[in-house]
């Protein structure tokens, strides 16, 4: 009996500690920025826009695109705010799984993490069809809310 008590201890501290050691693989502290975008972009011709995904220590994450810096978003790039994508994050190993839907839809991503600067991410869009592949860096953004 004692045994088979320590034992399950054991295992459930195991898990415990594999979630933590998961949820370490991912910043919280700022907002994973997409390398540029150029080409036709809402109404103009050939603009720059990046894509942002913000991740929290909750489970959730949120996107958005926009032709503004980290700073520039730091105000309203927040859950609960309107033009953002919500959704939940999973992670197993260095894979990353996730969705994130607004009012015109949702978009799928997988991928892996490289590093906690450094993601790699399919997307399938459920909006238009859209597939792509982008890599995402990690930017710092401080006093963030």
């Amino acid at each position: 009996m004692r045994f088979t008590l320590i034992f399950l201890f054991l295992t459930i501290a195991s898990l415990a500690k594999r979630q933590t050691i998961d949820n370490s693989k991912i910043r919280f502290d700022g907002f994973y920025q997409s390398i540029a975008q150029v080409g036709p972009i809402g109404n103009q011709d050939n603009d720059t826009a990046y894509y942002y995904l913000r991740f929290y220590s909750t489970g959730r994450v949120i996107s958005v695109s926009s032709d503004g810096t980290a700073n520039d978003l730091k105000r309203w790039f927040k859950l609960g705010k309107d033009n953002v994508s919500v959704g939940s994050f999973e992670i197993a190993g260095k894979k990353l799984y996730f969705s994130t839907t607004a009012k015109e839809g949702s978009v799928i991503y997988r991928g892996k993490i490289k590093n906690p600067y450094y993601l790699v991410l399919r997307a399938k869009s459920l909006i238009n069809g859209h597939r792509g592949r982008n890599k995402y860096y990690f930017v710092a953004v401080p006093d963030l809310d």
